[in-house]
């Protein structure tokens, strides 16, 4: 927010020289930043270019400040208002999950009190080996927020994850950092999965039975959970949504891949929100060529069912939150209501498509929010992010109703 004060921490990494794009895009929305560095950081980017860039003296090492009574990794820590890591290498990963202080940028994180925020990149070897997947569960259970880095081409020529997340991503992440207090993160420790957006079942390569939903809704939902502190798994259908940050995302095409994927990640969950739009219906027998048309010809396909996701989920619940969607076009609360009973859902999120500014292909929504105990909460009409958080406060009333405390208050 306007007015924050960032330490923007530099480590090395190839892309060491996004973090430029970084300070100058947090400068833009009215953010301070002050620029502390590794030494190998230093091989990539010099220091200089971070105090023009800046407007301050940027550290290396605490020796530099040649005066004594100024400690400068507890004067900087008290002068800021968040951490943040980018690029975050491995080695510094490693550094802030054991606690070790040996330079003076990893000294100033355990100086620091605040909100910390660390954006991967490396090697795609590197990202996925056990020992830097353990210290990075370690940090986000500290309520670290990571910056997911993503699938693309690497310094090595490989093509993989570890990319760092594209510099607007890694700010945006930032200023939701500024802005979330620790007392506001309540999901911290938890897993949550989300599906989103439509499904596609082809009739030939060409031709697919779909739905007009865009995902909005649900990389809402899922996007409100990451910034509660909750681990989430995102499972989306094809959508034009730019990817955000912070949150793993899975992608598939049809209502069986969209299965197998929620049924797979529901298992590790606390909450699972089935907010994806899927077809209820598929070709028997899709064709592997086009289809070519001729003049007064008719055509006829026979469809099948889809699998039925919420039932399937519901079956396999055990302690999980369940919760579904229902888009109605008319007798909005009976007949959630019964999808409700009829699925065996906790909650169900009931919207009405069709009326202005709710439903699909729009930014707004108005929803009602049915619990199995009886609750009813309408949200809305309002912004889908706004409705996203009233989705994910009514989830945590009805879990607090039912004495199922967070994983970091069980601990």
């Amino acid at each position: 927010m306007p007015g924050s004060r960032v330490l923007l921490v530099v480590t090395g990494s190839v892309a060491a020289y996004k973090a430029c794009e970084v300070l100058r895009r947090l400068q833009d929305r009215g953010v301070e930043v002050r620029v502390a560095m590794t030494q190998n950081a230093g091989k990539f980017v010099s220091p200089l270019t971070f105090a023009a860039l800046s407007g301050h003296r940027v550290l290396v090492n605490s020796f530099e400040d040649e005066r004594p009574e100024r400690i400068p990794h507890v004067r900087w820590a008290e002068e800021s208002d968040a951490f943040c890591v980018v690029p975050a290498s491995a080695d510094f990963i490693a550094k802030m999950a054991l606690g070790i202080a040996d330079d003076f940028p990893s000294t100033l994180h355990l100086a620091f009190g605040g909100p910390v925020l660390a954006a991967p990149a490396m090697e795609d070897q590197m990202w996925q080996h056990p020992a830097v997947q353990e210290n990075v569960d370690k940090l986000r259970a500290r309520g670290v927020s990571i910056v997911q880095p993503t699938i693309g081409p690497l310094a090595s020529g490989r093509h993989g994850p570890g990319r760092l997340a594209e510099p607007p991503n890694v700010v945006d992440a930032i200023m939701e950092v500024l802005i979330t207090e620790p007392t506001e993160r309540p999901l911290v420790g938890m897993q949550v999965v989300v599906s989103a957006g439509p499904t596609r079942e082809h009739f030939d390569p060409v031709r697919v039975l779909t739905n007009p939903s865009t995902g909005k809704m649900g990389y809402a939902v899922a996007e409100a959970a990451a910034r509660l502190g909750a681990d989430v798994v995102l499972v989306s259908g094809p959508t034009q949504i730019t990817e955000p940050s912070g949150i793993e995302i899975i992608r598939v095409t049809n209502a069986e891949e969209m299965r197998c994927e929620m049924v797979a990640h529901a298992a590790l969950a606390d909450v699972v929100i089935m907010a994806a739009a899927v077809s209820d219906f598929r070709p028997v027998a899709p064709v592997p060529e086009k289809l070519k048309k001729a003049a007064g010809d008719a055509m006829s396909w026979k469809v099948e069912r889809t699998p039925d996701i919420l039932e399937e989920l519901q079956q396999l619940r055990g302690n999980r939150t369940l919760v579904g969607f229902a888009a109605e076009t008319s007798n909005l609360e009976a007949r959630s209501r019964e999808k409700l009973a009829r699925k065996g859902c906790d909650l169900i999120v009931a919207n009405l498509v069709g009326a202005g500014g709710t439903g699909f292909e729009v930014e707004t929504n108005e929803v009602v929010i049915l619990d199995r105990l009886g609750g009813s909460v309408t949200a809305g009409p309002a912004l889908k992010a706004d409705i996203a958080s009233s989705i994910l406060d009514a989830i945590l009333e009805f879990r607090q109703r039912l004495g199922i405390a967070s994983p970091e208050k069980a601990g």
